[in-house]
């Protein structure tokens, strides 16, 4: 039968009905940390607590969020009336219970302070509480019942002597009101929320530092940015992929945003090829390899002539080039300019300079590995290891002209400025093993220097256009030969984004050149990609990308394994559910048997998945939620998981004998804790199966379900601990975490797991099994809600 959670407070706002309908507005603005205003180009909304996602964008910088919680008269279905308000530092609730059951209470200022709490267990009927309130101001009253979380505000104008929740007492009650049913993206006062801004800056687009707190009312919402910092990734840049796959690391140096690393690739950004040259040229595109070593390239990237930087672009001296040449989309050949801009910042900071001298910069910028030594004071190749400040991370490659030259002495670097115009030259700047300075020269273009690009902007901060923003989004649903997957497009860059989608491949950091791909619209936001085709048991790899009239974007890239067989087969992972993470963000892996999709890990989390702690215990408790490291020992958490007393798993639900059980307890969001009747259903399955059947025994199925380590040895036959090796048959790999029980034991020897159904008010039903026996044994009474066991979820 339904059970209804009766809530009849003598409280609340004058003389009509409360929260049959209201709403939260709030307000976002960004700041820096100097406290200057920072543009929100879009806010990311979740509601941590329901596990929903919304998302608002430039120019909206207000969100509201509508209470679901809709009180009405459950007697005659007119609106609830409450007593007359405000009330004087005292008031009453009455909480009508269809059964009895453990129940939290809390109240909280305005400002989300908590003032008083009340944890308990209620009788079933009517239960009369006196609240007292010292502050006159609003109030939020939330009641967590088995039912849900449902909330209250109150309006005191007087002063108690203390902050307090006591419960006085039951009388019958003729009046009262339910909760109203939940409903999609639905939100409730005291809900868990998660906001993040993100401000598209001259180095892409940034996050800010999100703020996570529970919502109570309407309020402005400030997000602080960090200001770009030298020596780390470029904010919303950290990597940059170019047309063969390659990535590239980047660091931020004062405004600008440079790769990391040497240029590698192969190929222009529209496909065309860069051959590999034997002789120097003016007039034809070529790439060398430094020191003529093809195993130098991962390393020092390829050396390049100023014909194949260029790609057929005439020279610049702006700042920006506005040369794109061989660089990725989104990304440029730097001038002269910018050359300049870099080596006059760096020597501008004194953190970067040796001797206190604003010229001997060239340490800052080298890296830490591959110079020949020096002996000159602050000359790149003495002690080198006190290189790189900057993070720049320049390689000696050497050059290239008609020979190769200077390998692991000198790093040469082209710009895209010619040398006074002059057709035949062009300027670079080098850093020299045995010198302290960062020189500026020009040279003829047909010899082979390295190349690093910059990111598209333009001189004063103002962005131009570049390539869109993307993520990658997990994915999902996978089966032997389809999988879902998607993105969410957070910015198009300045221009219109044309297509966007997922590309995959066998092989790492898929293009839409390479690979397979779907096309999924256009725009921002988010989308949803159904990837098809796949070989079971092949690995993917999958990332989203975006194209718009500067180029082509990739999301993160994201690895999935197509399942090994065929949708329902016993012992692999469940489709559409290989793994699931809890709210502490542990990833555990998921087993099919029979028609159940169960963990195969123990459950390892310390909060429930609203966020309430579960606290380490030290004793036992048949009230008190507790948790306890196997044999006493941290460590064996990350294999064994933690385990739980009863009052813990079930976080004040009430007992279930149903299947499913539909007790989520301390289980994930999506899955349960199981019920007696779910694990009798999966032991009568393995029973049932002959390949799990030891010696042909229905009984003998406890090696089927048992892991392959950990046990101790048994001469028994058929027994969990006789030749270990042999179990796991179904793949749901139970390891003898023990249990605690006022101590610790039985670890190596035995495994204990918690079931939804009570026996009795003092204990429960649970599945054990034992190193010596051959069966899982089902306890009642030797099941004691005090004691700490494992759990492990099942899917609903």
């Amino acid at each position: 039968m339904k059970k209804f959670l009766f809530l009849l407070p003598f409280l609340v706002v004058t003389g009509t009905a409360v929260l049959a309908q209201s709403t939260i507005t709030l307000t976002f603005t960004g700041r820096d940390q100097n406290n200057a205003h920072v543009r929100l180009d879009n806010v990311t909304i979740q509601n941590l607590t329901r596990g929903w996602t919304e998302a608002i964008f430039f120019p909206d910088t207000v969100y509201t969020l509508t209470i679901g919680t809709g009180i009405s008269d459950y007697a005659d279905g007119n609106e609830m009336q409450v007593m007359p308000n405000p009330f004087d530092g005292r008031t009453q609730l009455n909480l009508c219970l269809a059964q009895g059951e453990s129940v939290r209470m809390m109240i909280v200022d305005i400002t989300g302070k908590k003032c008083a709490e009340y944890n308990g267990r209620l009788s079933e009927g009517d239960n009369i509480f006196e609240i007292m309130l010292t502050t006159p101001q609003t109030y939020i009253l939330s009641v967590q019942t088995s039912e849900g979380m449902h909330s209250v505000k109150m309006v005191n104008t007087g002063r108690a002597g203390a902050n307090q929740i006591s419960l006085v007492g039951g009388e019958s009650n003729t009046t009262k009101v339910k909760i109203s049913s939940t409903r999609s993206h639905v939100f409730e006062l005291g809900d868990e929320m998660r906001y993040t801004g993100y401000s598209h800056q001259s180095t892409g687009l940034i996050p800010s530092t999100p703020v996570i707190q529970q919502q109570y009312v309407s309020e402005e919402i400030t997000l602080h940015f960090d200001l770009a910092s030298d020596a780390l990734p470029c904010p919303g840049t950290s990597t940059v992929t170019d047309y063969d796959g390659n990535v590239y690391n980047t660091v931020q140096i004062g405004n600008q945003c440079w790769m990391k690393e040497n240029l590698r690739t192969t190929h222009y950004s529209n496909g065309t090829s860069i051959a590999l040259g034997s002789s120097t040229s003016t007039t034809t595109a070529y790439r060398y390899y430094p020191d003529n070593s093809s195993s130098n390239v991962s390393t020092y990237g390829y050396l390049y002539n100023w014909k194949a930087v260029m790609r057929n672009s005439s020279s610049s001296s702006s700042n920006p080039s506005g040369v794109r040449g061989i660089c990725p989309t989104g990304w440029h050949v730097p001038s002269d300019a910018e050359w300049t801009q870099l080596t006059n910042y760096v020597s501008s900071q004194t953190q970067y300079q040796c001797n206190n001298s604003s010229s001997y910069i060239a340490k800052a910028l080298a890296s830490t590995i591959g110079w020949n030594s020096s002996t000159e004071t602050c000359a790149v190749g003495n002690n080198p290891s006190t290189n790189n400040a900057t993070g720049f991370s320049a390689l000696p490659a050497g050059g290239y002209g008609n020979y190769y030259n200077v390998f692991g002495g000198i790093a040469n670097f082209w710009s895209a400025t010619e040398y006074n115009g002059l057709d035949d030259f062009a300027y670079f700047r080098y850093l020299y093993y045995i010198d302290a300075s960062v020189y500026r020269d020009f040279i003829v273009k047909g010899y082979g220097f390295s190349v690093r690009c910059v990111r598209d902007s333009l001189s004063g901060g103002e962005t131009t256009e570049t390539i869109p923003t993307v993520i990658t989004n997990s994915v999902s649903n996978i089966t032997a030969t389809n999988a879902t997957c998607g993105g969410n497009v957070t910015s198009d860059g300045g221009a219109t984004v044309t297509a966007r989608g997922v590309c995959w491949s066998t092989s790492q950091n898929p293009t839409i050149n390479s690979s397979y791909l779907t096309i999924d619209g256009s725009g921002t936001g988010f989308f949803t990609s159904s990837i098809t085709g796949l070989t079971a048991g092949t690995t993917y790899y999958v990332r989203a990308y975006a194209m718009n009239s500067v180029g082509t974007a990739y999301g993160d890239q994201v690895i999935f394994t197509a399942t090994s067989s065929p949708t329902g087969q016993d012992g692999h992972p469940c489709p559409g559910a290989a793994t699931v993470t809890d709210v502490d963000g542990n990833v555990y892996n998921t087993v099919k048997i029979g028609n159940q999709c169960w963990m195969k890990e123990n459950l390892r989390t310390t909060r429930y998945a609203d966020g309430v702690n579960i606290p380490m215990g030290s004793t036992h408790s048949y009230t008190d939620p507790y948790r306890y490291a196997p044999d006493n020992n941290s460590s064996n958490v990350s294999t064994y998981g933690y385990l739980y007393n009863w009052p813990a798993v079930m976080h004040v639900a009430s007992s279930s004998t149903a299947n499913p059980s539909g007790v989520q307890g301390i289980c994930p969001n999506g899955w349960h804790v199981p019920s007696d009747a779910e694990w009798t259903q999966l032991t009568n399955y393995v029973g049932s199966q002959t390949q799990y059947q030891c010696d042909n025994s229905s009984y003998n199925i406890a090696k089927a379900l048992a892991s392959t380590t950990g046990w101790w040895n048994s001469s028994n036959i058929c027994a969990v601990g006789n030749n270990p090796s042999t179990n796991n048959a179904t793949g749901f790999s139970v390891l003898p975490a023990g249990y605690f029980g006022g101590g610790y034991y039985g670890f190596g020897g035995t495994t204990t797991f918690w079931s939804a159904t009570g026996y009795s008010d003092l204990a429960s039903y649970l599945r054990d099994l034992d190193y010596e026996d051959a069966g899982v044994l089902q306890y009642e009474t030797a099941g004691p809600n005090s004691v700490g066991n494992s759990v492990r979820c099942i899917r609903n």
